[in-house]
């Protein structure tokens, strides 16, 4: 590593232990309130990833929404954005019960133990990975609301939850967001290390709950399928663990509400395409988890992250 990148990666975990700092001295609603605020002046200052935003817009939505709601969308993306970071930042002075008040839930039911109805393109009967009876659980999930929160929220609500996450390009930003994950116990598992297939297939046989997150085109195995109106790069990691494993699979997400409080919504367990093809299996399985984010990001899409470059990878140059 350079040393301007190694200055750049001090200045930034410099700037962002500073906020943190700030934010830890005021009442939570009001950090949150400016994390606003912050947010909205990302969205002015941050040119690339506002155009890439409105790129991005035009992908998924076309015609179906004007300019003027379109820039008011995105916006609120880049104010979601800023007060998701501030709340993550206080997570080490949120009490456990300050957190029971800010977190709603819906099909909870779902992550407990004991036979429960299945989300399927098939009938459930027969199928082994209907249902949460002992069984390990892959949570999938996507940038929407603020994720991180809800891991804390579940881990505090005792499920056993490890997180698969690639490593930050800044190993002390990188540090921080491992540690403030751990306060509430979410473990995180560092993809594409040595040992982390071992540790995932652990989680799983352990019973416990996996959590990834697949609406981003990172450089992990994956496949194209659509998204909005075009096909999109997306790791296939969590239909290949779910195909080989016999852990239930569910679709969870959290969305940020009016008064910035939030709800968690567990969605029924899936039931899997098991054809025997496995190349095919794959595909189709990472088509239904990429439709049920799409379906979410339409009810919500000033809490998802536009500014990623999700259709940087073009399917005809892809090897």
């Amino acid at each position: 590593m350079t040393f301007r990148k190694r200055f750049s990666h001090l200045a930034f975990a410099l700037l962002i232990k500073s906020i943190a700092s700030v934010a830890g001295l005021l009442p939570w609603r009001l950090a949150v309130l400016l994390g606003g605020r912050l947010g909205l002046i990302l969205y002015h200052i941050l040119r690339r990833y506002r155009v890439t935003s409105f790129d991005n817009f035009k992908i998924a939505f076309g015609s179906e929404k004007d300019s003027v709601e379109s820039a008011k969308i995105i916006k609120k993306s880049f104010v979601n954005l800023g007060k998701s970071l501030i709340e993550v930042l206080k997570l080490p002075a949120l009490k456990p019960h300050a957190l029971d008040r800010l977190v709603s839930w819906e099909g909870e039911e779902y992550l407990k133990k004991g036979n429960v109805p299945c989300e399927g393109y098939d009938p459930c009967e027969g199928y082994d990975s209907c249902g949460t009876d002992g069984k390990g659980i892959i949570l999938i999930t996507a940038h929407i609301g603020n994720w991180e929160l809800m891991g804390a929220a579940l881990a505090h609500r005792g499920y056993p939850i490890h997180a698969i996450a690639a490593p930050l390009y800044n190993p002390r930003i990188d540090k921080l967001i491992i540690h403030l994950r751990s306060l509430f116990g979410v473990k995180t598992i560092s993809r594409g290390t040595p040992s982390s297939s071992r540790k995932i297939m652990e989680v799983l046989k352990k019973k416990e709950i996996l959590a990834l997150l697949i609406d981003q085109d990172t450089r992990v195995d994956g496949v194209f399928v659509p998204f909005f109106n075009k096909k999109a790069y997306t790791p296939a990691g969590a239909a290949q663990l779910a195909l080989r494993s016999n852990a239930v699979t569910v679709m969870a997400f959290i969305t940020r509400l009016p008064n910035n409080h939030h709800r968690i919504t567990i969605e029924k367990p899936l039931t899997l395409f098991r054809t025997g093809d496995k190349k095919n299996d794959i595909g189709n399985n990472t088509a239904i988890f990429t439709s049920h984010i799409e379906r979410k990001i339409r009810e919500v899409p000033d809490q998802w992250v536009w500014m990623h470059q999700r259709w940087k990878t073009e399917e005809q140059t892809h090897p």
